[in-house]
């Protein structure tokens, strides 16, 4: 891995990586714009040596490698050898499958499940990770317990490890940098976006603002105090990760919050 910090989630472009001759111009512009680096998964159409040959070209490093928990159960080895061949000792997760999603007994089985992956990639080196949306902090009526508190303190912290989004904490009512502080040592990666509030004529919507996904900056998160205490606590990338743009084209989208993080020491 390169030494920047600043690294893209391909997930914030996916319209323009379908095809691996879009995926080479996204990757191109990608580094035009200055990142070095970026996190995704198997390429679409491309062998994972065509794809680490164009990644290598243009200068640009892996943040952690991705794919979904039943795909990596479903071929572990496979996913194993990926990691490997990549230089990655971590495998991200971006949340579980709908059906541990349903209430506390099947996010009690979703655990299991990842505890079991997780062992079985830490015996090759790995970390299997979980990344974090808003819904995991609603809380159980029959516990009082919300799901986030049980895959943090449930987990194995041999085997699992975490890569909390900025943006989904705080839609979910929590506090970014406790939980940030509380993940000490269970994570080296930090999802980031913004969260802007926005005026919704809707009465469905509470308070008649709504909630979206906002470019570093633009948005109401404290950037400073964030990038401050991840610094301090040795988080080794900041992922940009902006889920939808609106009316903004991605790759613009993508370069305010570069830049950003570029303003606030970042490199």
């Amino acid at each position: 891995m390169s030494m920047t910090k600043i690294s893209l989630q391909l997930y914030s472009v996916r319209e323009h990586t379908q095809t691996p001759e879009d995926l080479k111009e996204t990757l191109k512009k990608l580094r035009n714009i200055g990142y070095q680096a970026i996190q995704g998964g198997r390429a679409a159409g491309m062998t994972k040596e065509e794809y680490k040959e164009v990644l290598d070209s243009l200068g640009i490093s892996m943040t952690s490698y991705a794919a979904d928990l039943p795909e990596i159960a479903g071929d572990l080895k496979g996913y194993i050898e990926d990691c490997h061949y990549f230089g990655q000792d971590e495998i991200m997760i971006g949340c579980l499958p709908a059906e541990y999603r349903r209430d506390e007994d099947t996010y009690r089985q979703g655990i299991a499940k990842m505890n079991e992956v997780g062992r079985e990639l830490k015996k090759e080196g790995i970390y299997l990770s979980f990344h974090n949306h808003a819904q995991e902090f609603r809380r159980f009526a029959k516990s009082g317990r919300r799901a986030a508190d049980m895959i943090f303190e449930e987990t194995d912290p041999q085997a699992v490890r975490f890569i909390w989004d900025t943006h989904w904490i705080a839609a979910g009512g929590e506090d970014v940098l406790e939980w940030i502080r509380k993940s000490q040592g269970r994570m080296q990666y930090l999802h980031v976006k913004d969260l802007r509030v926005t005026y919704s004529a809707m009465a469905s919507d509470t308070e008649y603002v709504r909630k979206e996904w906002a470019e570093i900056g633009e948005g109401n998160l404290p950037w400073e105090q964030i990038i401050r205490l991840g610094e301090s606590l040795g988080i080794k990338a900041y992922i940009v990760e902006q889920d939808q743009t609106y009316e903004r084209d991605p790759f613009d989208a993508v370069e305010i919050s570069y830049k950003k993080l570029r303003k606030l020491g970042l490199k």
